[in-house]
């Protein structure tokens, strides 16, 4: 299964966590009946020389929004993530 994933990734040009994200989000989509989704996802707080040594969690929260319409493809959805 996950040889098809990166199979898939690699034809539409995504990464494997854009095409899971869509997945996902068309997922909370359907089961909330939402067309405005948000998920949050942690990406890494130290990208300043200055933090490098500090203790301590550096972790800050990318908000990732879609708007899904239940019209369009998983192609179309799975485009709008990667832009």
């Amino acid at each position: 299964l996950s040889e098809e994933l990166l199979a898939f990734c690699q034809r539409q040009g995504t990464t494997p966590f854009m095409t899971l994200l869509a997945a996902f989000q068309l997922l909370l989509s359907r089961y909330s009946g939402q067309d405005d989704v948000v998920v949050g996802a942690p990406i890494a707080g130290r990208n300043r020389a200055e933090t490098e040594g500090l203790i301590g969690f550096f972790v800050n929260t990318l908000a990732l929004r879609s708007r899904i319409d239940s019209r369009s493809s998983f192609s179309q959805l799975l485009a709008q993530v990667k832009q």
